[in-house]
């Protein structure tokens, strides 16, 4: 089952609009405070430093975040379907899904 937005729902358009609005003024904003050394971090050290840090802790976040959904995701999918193609998916899904694993991982 694919979990897609219907755009043709005039509510369904509004939030998705509302909500790629609010993302970009967000990004701007922040991007334009450390800029101008509004933040802790760039008018302490630099603002340089704080947008690394900021995008690199974004990034590592999405890669975290997507591996959790991975492994819930997986989790009633047989593994042997996925054994031969995909390897180490495999091996970590062998660990991750023992006992209480992926339990004790999310919480």
């Amino acid at each position: 089952a694919t979990m897609t937005m219907n755009f043709k729902d005039p509510v369904n358009l509004f939030k998705a609009v509302y909500s790629v609005g609010l993302l970009i003024f967000s990004v701007i904003y922040i991007m334009g405070m450390i800029g101008v050394s509004e933040t802790k971090l760039s008018g302490d050290v630099s603002p340089a430093l704080a947008y690394f840090a900021i995008w690199g802790a974004v990034l590592w976040l999405t890669m975290v975040e997507g591996g959790q959904a991975s492994l819930v995701g997986l989790d009633p999918v047989n593994r042997e379907l996925y054994k031969d193609s995909h390897p180490i998916a495999y091996k970590i899904a062998e660990v991750s899904n023992q006992g209480d694993n992926l339990d004790r991982y999310l919480l």
